[in-house]
């Protein structure tokens, strides 16, 4: 029985009524009592609400029928954070972590008619600062409330460099009560072995009570019974699960039966996929590095994809309809890997179902970011019993492919504010180097661990080596120097690297008056979390455009110069494919409406960024190296076959006259990179030259087109281009056709009164062909028409 209505009391306002998940700022911002903390200041004046407790309250009815079964237990699936438990005025348990699950027996508590069930829950800023006051922890370098760490509570709720700080508390996951007889499934362990051919899974079932019952497995086809909870089931000529972009995503239903006496009593259904997945960790012949990649089903893969947050930070507003929308936007990048993040909370089963089924593969770190952990006795209790619950749910999904220790914190020992301290590098050790992974070898044994990202491998073995391991380089937009940067390093794994941007107008719009659109006002101030953050846009904005002449162009030229940068990088990862195995920038997505290194911004809206990773991540992707007085082209090929195709490279004026233009045919073998085409730039009118690149399958069919300057935009001769635009209406959408009078950079189609995802957007005219992107909309081309907006980098001024 799903347990939905409570009322909420907090000292001031009369009880309020909710439905759970239900929290405190979202259940007074539903009431009407306070404003949308989002909007303009009300971050900074909420933030107080969280010093005062609060407390919900529901009725549970027990009528016969309940009260007779064998057991009644309550279940918690989330409770944020620390909560005393009443029911019926007499406590239940006191609980401080909203990372696991709460199960109690509570048949002999429970009297016939109504039970009052009242959750208390204790202010978490109080708690920071007593526990910081005995214990000082350091943690993210001020961005956060003083001692979060010393909480199991996702921490960006406390504030980062990107987020509000609005530690909320409520029930944020939902709650239940549970009546059965005899026994109940407890934990559902699943191992697979391949081998020749055929795969075997291994199910080692527990159950609550030890009662003897009889329990069967069905997979494929094939019913069995497990002894002693133990069996296996061997899947002949399998159809394997892979990464998507490399094979298919078959799932196959596994279904555990609990009986006694011949009855039914409870079941268990999983969905998973057969596939052997792991990192490997191989040493370089020369034993100077070693690489990082993933193995999915013996093939090395290039990740690419981008960091997750939370989408929220009123997590009740969190549900499958927002999952599902986030797996598209990360489908409409070309991403096949999410890594999650371990500044926030484990994601819903909603997350990895969807990621099973697309064929998305999760980083997932366990949730420590930027913070040492005070580890006493309580503290390790709770990180095991964290981990233990969060494995036992998660281990079994084929897109699972890395579970990391924390976020930073091998590196931050030795670079931040506790070096050479030994009791944080002896709590780190033993957190780290042994609870967490005896736990995972425990639970989720075909599972690879990773101590820490960015690491080497654990060890405090120069955990930012960009020879081995994973890197976090943030020399660029932190450290300053120009993106140019990214192609000066060679990374084994690029796992954070970002550039920021603000968001678009119309989401600045939902927080920001006409009057504050300044990007150094108070408002847009406080929607920029990273200290100096829009002065960093700013001077990166000077090496490369014109000074913009009003905001509504600052905001758009952010956001091209945010989608030049991670693309200058993300090339230079690619063309060194084998060496370099990965991509994962920071960030994929927002919790609020900022300016952050966010491709996706929190309503949904893509920035340039998202439409550029979309073709820097696609199977076969192409790049521009203009380097040298040579432009070289080029092609890396992430799919499993060789890819055959045709190339034209041109060099053309402002007005689109071609001056030379070469041909040649690309052979590119499976999965490799290779430099297809070297031209020596002859030129000397670099203000008024761009180069255009056309890439062709061997079917005809356009894969890529790119544009390169030879100066910076600021600096080359634009021509106001004349655009013209025709819509027309089919499947799924409307289409657009465009065509320009002149070379054209960054055109941005975007519509006054909805918005639309295009097939392409912030794209190129490099021609006087149609060029023609697909609005996905249910509006009318009509509807369209009436409502295009266009800039180019020609409005830069």
């Amino acid at each position: 029985m799903n347990i939905s209505n409570w009322v909420m009391h907090y000292e001031g306002w009369e009880p309020l009524s909710c439905q759970a998940p239900c929290t405190l700022y979202s259940v007074l911002y539903d009431h009407g009592k306070i404003p949308d903390p989002f909007y303009g200041l009300n971050e900074r004046e909420l933030q107080y609400l969280s010093e005062k407790d609060c407390a919900f309250e529901t009725v549970l009815s027990a009528d016969e029928a309940l009260l007779s079964r064998d057991y009644v237990e309550l279940v918690f699936h989330g409770l944020d954070t620390i909560c005393h438990i009443f029911l019926n005025g007499k406590l239940l348990a006191k609980v401080q972590n909203m990372h696991r699950e709460y199960c109690f027996e509570v048949k002999d508590r429970l009297h016939p008619g109504e039970n009052v069930l009242r959750l208390e829950f204790k202010s978490p800023r109080k708690f920071f600062a007593q526990k910081q006051a005995r214990h000082y922890v350091y943690m993210n370098d001020g961005d956060t409330l003083p001692g979060a760490a010393h909480l199991r509570k996702a921490m960006y709720q406390s504030g980062w460099d990107w987020g509000p700080t609005l530690p909320d508390m409520g029930i944020f996951r939902s709650a239940e009560l549970n009546a059965y007889d005899f026994d109940r499934l407890d934990h559902v362990a699943v191992r697979q072995y391949h081998e020749d051919g055929k795969v075997t899974v291994a199910l080692d079932v527990t159950t609550m009570h030890q009662d003897g019952c009889e329990i069967y497995a069905t997979l494929d086809g094939k019913r069995v019974r497990l002894e002693d909870g133990s069996g296996e089931i061997t899947v002949e000529n399998p159809k394997l699960w892979w990464v998507r972009g490399y094979g298919e995503q078959p799932l196959y239903d596994l279904t555990v039966e609990l009986i006694k006496d011949g009855v039914l009593i409870d079941t268990c259904r999983k969905r998973i996929g057969l596939r052997t997945l792991t990192v490997s960790t191989a040493k370089d012949p020369d034993g100077k590095g070693s690489e990082f990649c993933f193995v999915i089903n013996g093939v090395k893969i290039f990740s690419m994809g981008a960091n997750l947050i939370p989408m929220d930070n009123l997590l009740s507003r969190v549900t499958r309809k927002r999952w599902e929308d986030l797996i598209r936007q990360a489908l409409d990048a070309n991403f096949n890997t999410l890594r999650v993040w371990g500044g926030g909370y484990y994601p819903d089963d909603d997350f990895f179902d969807l990621c099973d089924q697309y064929g998305i593969l999760v980083w997932q770190d366990f949730m420590v970011a930027c913070a040492n952990i005070y580890l006493t006795s309580e503290m390790a209790e709770e990180f095991t019993q964290e981990a233990a619950c969060n494995l036992k749910r998660l281990h079994h999904h084929p897109s699972l492919g890395l579970l990391a220790g924390n976020n930073e914190m091998e590196a931050g020992v030795l670079d931040w504010g506790a070096r050479n301290n030994q009791l944080v590098r002896d709590d780190y050790t033993r957190l780290y180097g042994h609870i967490l992974p005896e736990l995972c070898d425990k639970y989720a044994p075909d599972t690879f661990y990773w101590p820490s990202s960015p690491s080497s491998g654990g060890g405090f073995d120069d955990p930012s080596n960009p020879a081995k391991g994973d890197t976090h380089y943030w020399e660029v937009w932190h450290g300053g120097v120009p993106f140019t940067a990214y192609r000066e390093h060679s990374f084994r794994f690029c796992s954070e690297y970002g550039f920021e941007s603000f968001p678009s107008m119309k989401t600045i719009r939902t927080f920001c008056e006409e009057k504050d659109m300044n990007c150094f006002s108070r408002v847009m101030e406080n929607h920029q979390k990273c200290k100096g953050g829009n002065g960093k846009i700013l001077r990166y904005l000077s090496d490369n455009y014109l000074y913009p002449s009003s905001f509504e162009n600052l905001v758009y030229a952010s956001q091209l110069l945010q989608a030049e940068a991670i693309k200058y990088g993300v090339e230079h990862f690619r063309r060194q494919r084998g060496y370099c195995m990965g991509s994962t920038y920071w960030q994929f997505n927002d919790c609020w409406p900022v300016a952050s290194w966010s491709s996706v911004d929190c309503f949904g809206r893509y920035k340039a960024l998202h439409y550029a990773a979309k073709k820097f991540y696609a199977p076969v992707a192409m790049g521009l190296f203009l380097e040298n007085g040579r432009l070289t082209v080029n092609v890396a090929n992430e799919t499993r076959k060789d890819f055959r195709g045709t190339l034209r490279l041109t060099l053309c004026k402002a007005d689109m006259t071609v001056v030379e233009e070469k041909s040649c045919t690309v052979n590119v073998e499976a999965l490799t990179s290779e430099d297809v085409l070297v031209y020596k730039v002859k030129t000397t009118d670099i203000y008024d030259s761009y180069f255009a690149a056309v890439l062709w399958d061997e079917e005809g069919n356009e894969v890529m087109r790119q544009a390169e300057l030879m100066v910076p935009s600021k600096h080359f001769s634009w021509i106001k281009p004349q655009i013209t635009a025709s819509f027309r209406d089919v499947p799924g959408g409307v289409e657009i056709t465009l065509q320009g009078s002149a070379f054209t950079k960054g055109v941005y189609l975007d519509f006054k009164d909805f918005d639309c995802v295009l097939s392409d957007n912030f794209f190129c005219l490099t021609d006087r062909e149609p060029y023609r992107v697909v609005a996905r909309t249910q509006h009318s081309a009509r509807e369209l028409e009436e409502n295009l907006l266009i800039k180019t980098v020609y409005d830069i001024r």
